[in-house]
């Protein structure tokens, strides 16, 4: 039985840079629309947002592409805000301004801390393990593989899980086989550029190979939304 995101896989394969990457971009955003359109004002959201003290720095700065939701934005850092001045102003010392002169600022910090993760870093985590098994799982499929060869391939970090989740032998094989071709035809790509990149080859016309720079570093790295700081 194939998984719910198999034609998804058949589908983005096509789409220049790392599938698992691309798909768990798109997850992620998919969240964070929900989150600010839909329960932007559900208790459990608050709850989740004052615990975690609001989204990662990555995520965080994520929502402002959502300029049509400004109110939702304002919603949720607000009730992060609430939790932050509540907290500032607990017992234990006296204010905030007291315990810092006394200098037990390193409590007052403490208790700033996040009490649980980023809720859109666990959305991302939950998204790319389901799109890392279902892939490693179904590469014997013959569509599936088809469409991978196809493609950029995936990133280096992808590559990597994606080996760690394999179920067998002949599995893991089929991963190194399409993925090394697709290392070894960038690596040409990468050459060719270099070579017409000289002064010496200055009057040959680029080709395919014109942009292979660029995809080299998505496939090295990842994207910077799914595998910033080497989450």
């Amino acid at each position: 039985m194939k998984p719910l995101n198999y034609y998804d896989f058949l589908t983005h394969f096509a789409q220049p840079g790392c599938l698992i990457c691309n798909l768990v971009d798109r997850d992620v955003r998919r969240y964070l629309d929900s989150l600010l359109y839909e329960y932007v004002n559900a208790p459990v959201t608050h709850e989740a947002m004052r615990a975690s003290r609001g989204l990662c720095a990555q995520h965080n700065s994520q929502l402002v592409d959502y300029g049509a939701s400004v109110l939702g934005i304002a919603i949720l850092e607000a009730a992060i805000l609430d939790e932050v001045l509540m907290l500032a102003a607990s017992p234990g010392g006296g204010s905030a301004l007291a315990r810092l002169r006394g200098g037990t600022g390193r409590a007052l910090a403490d208790q700033l801390e996040p009490d649980a993760p980023c809720s859109a870093c666990e959305a991302l985590n939950k998204a790319q393990q389901l799109h890392i098994d279902a892939l490693a799982f179904h590469i014997d499929d013959a569509d599936l593989a088809a469409a991978y060869r196809q493609s950029n391939g995936l990133c280096l970090p992808h590559v990597r899980l994606a080996l760690r989740a394999a179920p067998g032998a002949g599995h893991v094989a089929a991963l190194v086989a399409i993925q090394t071709a697709i290392w070894a035809a960038l690596k040409g790509e990468l050459d060719e550029f270099a070579r017409k990149y000289d002064i010496n080859h200055a009057d040959e016309m680029m080709g395919a190979e014109g942009d292979s720079w660029r995809r080299a570093l998505g496939l090295i790295a990842g994207r910077r939304e799914v595998l910033g700081l080497r989450r």
